[in-house]
């Protein structure tokens, strides 16, 4: 490990909080363990959570002699093998008073979130308040929220089955990273505009700063009904340059509460559906972005042996469809090889879905296995690439937020339309070809430790 993952590992060491609160929740909705802190926690109560990892891809070279950026370990793009601090965070929260509860973390890993153009800084991830009690049938949270949406970005790090989550449909189409709203940027060609590296923010982790309205009901014992509706402000968080006008997000849902479990591991059947909608400007125009999903979710027997899994999720958007940049900055490049393209207008779209399985074994041997699917601007033939990962894992848990874990992925990238880029033997073409071809595997071993 280096000395920089080294000196984030010792620094971060206390954020289980955000999700050691699952295990002690009175129901498994999102809006609700992640709103409300448990009876024990009392009106301060520190806990965090760490994640050591170790990566390792498939480092294969494009026709111009350069390792693609999908070969290369994420979020500094150097190398094809790295050991980090994935994801670290430390967390404070508490009740105040029978109507007030709050919640805040920092995010101290090296991630997406924390490393952005200007390099690794930590960083807030979480700061807010829940008022209970006040208005029926509705309780309001503001401050810094994840924003009403996909299950993974509802869902807390220390329940995923898998590290890498993020790379198809969920990361591109739902974790963009930000560009400055401010600057003016050179055309692409079909409608997309090229943002340097130096013009784009880290992500905003799925998070918002604004107010929510929610609440959850149970109008029969085994059914409860739950809703999410934000208003916030497109962006990434304390970075005024990133802020691009508000968003408006909600996600409503269903359960069916089987019995036993609980907090985030209880055992029910959840349907839900969601949508968000903005208006961010690029080079001084504004056009409608939207994203909107739907998806089921199943848990029996978290830590019993037998039980299982299932995440089945389908979503799609339009406008602001970015296309990552294919290659890191390297001389003798063009910027369209080493720029992330956006592109703006409804006439943009993007859609996938992903299946997510899990079986225990045993009380602590967990197999793993997950799809994704994710085609990008099916609109513009030369654009259109179709992202597909096969993952297959196994888990060990010493404890519901304790474990260890090793995935492999079976990664592909297929350029549905390859006439569309120029005829066969063209230096683009060839160029475009190569890159996806050299799309490698991936394996991961890492570990979640909360206290």
């Amino acid at each position: 490990m280096n000395k920089r993952g080294t000196m984030r590992a010792r620094g971060a060491a206390l954020a289980a909080g955000a999700m050691l609160w699952c295990a002690g929740a009175h129901a498994a909705n999102w809006f609700e363990i992640q709103g409300v802190s448990p009876p024990g926690w009392g009106k301060a109560h520190f806990s965090g959570w760490v994640e050591p990892d170790y990566t390792a891809k498939q480092a294969g070279t494009a026709r111009n002699g350069k390792v693609p950026r999908s070969n290369l370990v994420g979020p500094g793009f150097e190398h094809s093998q790295e050991l980090s601090i994935q994801r670290a965070q430390l967390v404070v929260g508490g009740r105040l008073n029978p109507h007030v509860d709050y919640y805040v973390a920092g995010e101290f890993g090296d991630n997406g979130y924390t490393h952005g153009g200007n390099g690794y800084a930590p960083k807030l991830i979480d700061g807010h308040v829940l008022l209970s009690g006040y208005v029926p049938g509705v309780r309001v949270e503001a401050g810094i929220l994840r924003a009403p949406g996909p299950e993974a970005a509802m869902d807390g790090y220390p329940a995923y089955s898998f590290i890498a989550l993020f790379p198809t449909v969920i990361g591109q189409l739902m974790q963009p990273s930000f560009y400055a709203r401010g600057q003016h940027y050179a055309s692409a060609g079909a409608g997309g505009y090229l943002i340097p590296s130096a013009s784009m923010s880290s992500n905003n982790g799925f998070r918002y700063p604004g107010v929510e309205a929610t609440d959850w009901f149970r109008p029969r014992p085994r059914l409860e009904l739950a809703y999410g509706l934000m208003l916030g402000e497109y962006g990434k968080q304390f970075e005024a340059d990133t802020g691009n006008g508000p968003i408006l997000a909600g996600r409503a849902q269903a359960s069916w509460l089987f019995g036993g479990g609980r907090g985030a591991f209880r055992n029910d059947l959840t349907g839900f559906v969601w949508y968000q909608q903005a208006r961010p400007e690029l080079n001084g125009s504004a056009s409608t972005l939207r994203r909107s999903g739907l998806g089921v979710t199943l848990r029996q027997g978290y830590m019993v042996p037998g039980g299982r899994s299932l995440k089945v999720e389908a979503m799609q958007g339009s406008g602001d469809i970015a296309a990552p940049s294919p290659f890191v900055q390297a001389p003798g490049l063009l910027p369209a090889q080493v720029d992330t393209i956006v592109y703006p207008g409804s006439n943009n779209t993007a859609h996938g879905y992903y299946l997510s399985a899990g079986l225990f074994l045993t009380r602590n041997i967990e197999v793993d296995a997950r799809y994704d699917y994710y085609d990008r601007l099916p609109n513009l033939a030369a654009q259109e690439r179709v992202f597909k990962n096969l993952g297959v894992g196994v888990q060990y848990h010493f404890s519901p937020l304790t474990r260890v874990v090793l995935d492999y992925f079976s990664r592909r990238v297929d350029i549905a339309h390859p006439e569309a880029i120029g005829p066969a033997n063209s230096p683009a073409r060839l160029l475009a070809q190569s890159t996806a071809a050299a799309m490698g595997n991936e394996l991961d071993m890492y570990a979640i430790v909360s206290f």
